[in-house]
């Protein structure tokens, strides 16, 4: 069976870094996955491609112009016809915009699209909440639906779907190791003055990264010595530079900007915090899970059901720095009560959340269409 899966990445993320596990695992099964990476033509090769190739995972690239393109979609529509593929996969909202939107007698392939999360956070006149409304009406266009947790089910877009035409797969991680890159000398240091607390994500609003910082400034006040590394890019660097200086955190808060393969700096780090507003299954989730290192989340998304509800994870309300700050304390303290969620942790991605059992799940899906 030979599926197209279609991205247009914006970085190495839990979306790609779960692209890339899904794809590997079904070369293992015998199928024959691509990836069709899309972009904008003056964009050069982006780090997904990058690590795609050092994977040794097929690919072909397609640049086009942004926003709605007929004649994009069409161009790679043509390439799944002639190359005979058996399914379309899209991860994100502008692969179910392109061809979740094109009447089916042109779109020919079955389609699945895998929604990784929601980032809109009520800001309408944004152009991403155009683009969000537009990949709703995809969705009831789209064959299947995969969610990655429970929750979103109950998200609006998602209702008034045909019952079965909506499923949850779990993201999953592989057991097998891939070369981590050389790490940056100065992180390191950086961590190594202090127990390190560490975020890893877009610089966007939906990551909450403005209530990291209040909650820092907090957990400093009473752990002088403890600091703060944010590893990612985006629209919101300006804006937090602007806090950090504020707050008064300077010396104490590194925000270095995107790392290719960052789950390599989670063992410099004391605790991992997430404190986004909405989120899916973050990938660095189980990174951090399968990797030891203490969790202080937001209970958004699907992060409770991951953390099995608290049990394998600190969790507390999004948007609560004061609470986070808590949290945080508790992850520099590193306490019994740590030591035994961490020994949880280990054991619950290992049994629910392997890339075997994902790929076992989306092959299901692909059967029942293709």
């Amino acid at each position: 069976m030979k599926i197209l899966h279609v991205i247009d990445s914006g970085g190495l993320y839990g979306a790609e870094i779960m692209l890339l596990g899904l794809m590997a695992e079904q070369v293992r099964q015998g199928l024959a996955p691509v990836l069709a990476s899309i972009g904008e033509p003056t964009v050069e090769e982006k780090p997904l491609e990058v690590e795609a190739r050092k994977r040794g995972l097929p690919m072909e690239i397609f640049r086009m112009r942004p926003g709605p393109n007929l004649l994009g979609a069409m161009q790679i529509m043509r390439f799944a016809r002639e190359k005979r593929f058996n399914v379309l996969h899209s991860h994100g909202y502008k692969g179910n915009i392109l061809f979740g939107l094109l009447p089916r007698q042109l779109r020919r392939l079955p389609m699945v699209t895998t929604v990784h999360g929601w980032t809109s956070t009520g800001r309408w006149q944004s152009r991403m909440a155009l683009y969000e409304a537009l990949d709703g009406l995809s969705l009831r266009c789209i064959d299947r639906v995969v969610v990655v947790n429970e929750g979103m089910l109950a998200h609006p877009r998602l209702q008034g779907r045909r019952a079965g035409k909506v499923q949850i797969i779990n993201n999953g991680l592989s057991e097998a190791p891939v070369a981590a890159p050389a790490l940056d000398p100065e992180i390191v240091r950086f961590c190594q003055r202090g127990p390190t607390l560490g975020a890893i994500g877009r610089l966007s609003p939906e990551k909450g990264f403005d209530v990291l910082l209040q909650a820092f400034a907090l957990c400093r006040s009473k752990q002088p010595q403890v600091r703060l590394l944010i590893l990612g890019e985006g629209g919101e660097r300006l804006r937090l530079e602007a806090l950090v200086k504020e707050l008064g955190l300077s010396d104490y808060v590194a925000m270095p900007g995107y790392r290719p393969g960052a789950s390599a700096y989670l063992p410099l780090l004391r605790g991992l915090v997430l404190s986004s507003h909405t989120e899916g299954l973050p990938m660095v989730l189980l990174e951090a899970m399968q990797a030891g290192i203490p969790i202080a989340a937001t209970a958004v998304g699907g992060i409770p059901s991951v953390l099995d509800n608290g049990n394998c994870g600190l969790l507390v309300p999004a948007a609560e720095p004061d609470l986070l700050a808590e949290a945080m304390l508790e992850l520099v303290a590193q306490d019994e009560d740590c030591c035994l969620r961490l020994q949880r942790a280990k054991k619950r991605v290992c049994e629910k959340y392997s890339s075997q059992a994902m790929a076992n799940a989306y092959l299901g899906v692909y059967r029942s269409l293709a």
